[in-house]
């Protein structure tokens, strides 16, 4: 998904993902995520077990994955 199209908060700035957000779902707008292991359900699951703490940088963590 292009950056511009993300949803925006009242303040401009763009809106930050749930760590609940489920990985099935992300993966519709982000592929990539269909890399991570089977255990990891949530974006929050996703972030301690790549130890970063944003849906950016665990995108780049997935795109390293085989």
């Amino acid at each position: 998904m292009k950056l511009g199209e993300h949803q925006k908060t009242g303040g401009g700035r763009f809106r930050k993902e749930r760590s609940d957000s489920l990985i099935e779902n992300l993966s519709k707008e982000y592929p990539v995520l269909n890399k991570l292991h089977g255990n990891i359900k949530t974006l929050g699951g996703a972030e301690k077990a790549l130890g970063v703490d944003s849906l950016s940088q665990v995108l780049k963590g997935a795109r390293k994955l085989k």
